[in-house]
């Protein structure tokens, strides 16, 4: 048995989250993976790392260790169930952005608002030049001219950027690029039997 199951056992007054953290790291990034794999979703390194830091944070803030109890779950039930939680609020968090990527209607004045805090781009997906125009495009709200003038390329090669690197998000996100619009029914007439 570890020392921060012995220490949360003994309910002492201060539990040490650090030796929790020390301890089992590797089990908190094993049922992040397990987990993610488990459901298909494909992300990166650094964002898995996020998963983790957001889990060390909610452990913290919410005091998660001064009220386990070994009688309604083991540690490792109770670790998988905080970790698995926090994955599916980060993806789900991930999921509202993109589709706001992915419905192509840029977000004026989002900046400024709780949105900001959901625009994170996955690292190692996109390019620094795609990264900089999906930026400036969605987070502050520019248009393909306002994005050219301020990088100094034409608004059609903006709009080529931007137009590749929403593929490279949708494959990303697992995504299918949007259906053209057409004006066609979505049901044929029929035509009438006599």
């Amino acid at each position: 048995m570890s020392s921060t199951i012995m220490e949360i056992q003994k309910r002492y007054d201060e539990i040490s989250y650090d030796s929790l953290f020390k301890e089992h790291s590797r089990l908190i990034y094993k049922l992040i993976i397990n987990f993610v794999k488990s459901r298909n979703i494909h992300l990166h390194s650094s964002e898995i790392d996020d998963i983790y830091q957001e889990i060390a944070l909610k452990i913290f803030k919410n005091d998660y260790i001064s009220r386990y109890n070994d009688e309604k779950s083991s540690f490792i039930t109770w670790l998988n169930i905080i970790c698995r939680t926090t994955a599916i609020d980060y993806y789900r968090k991930n999921l509202r952005w993109m589709e706001s990527v992915l419905s192509d209607v840029p977000a004026r004045g989002a900046e400024d608002g709780p949105e900001a805090a959901l625009f994170s781009l996955p690292a190692g997906v996109l390019t620094d030049r795609q990264a900089e125009v999906i930026t400036l495009f969605y987070k502050e709200g520019l248009v393909a001219g306002e994005i050219a003038r301020r990088l100094g390329i034409t608004p059609p090669t903006v709009r080529s950027i931007k137009f590749q690197a929403l593929d490279r998000l949708r494959a990303h996100y697992g995504a299918s690029a949007p259906a053209p619009e057409t004006n066609t029914p979505d049901h044929p007439e029929r035509r009438k039997v006599s």
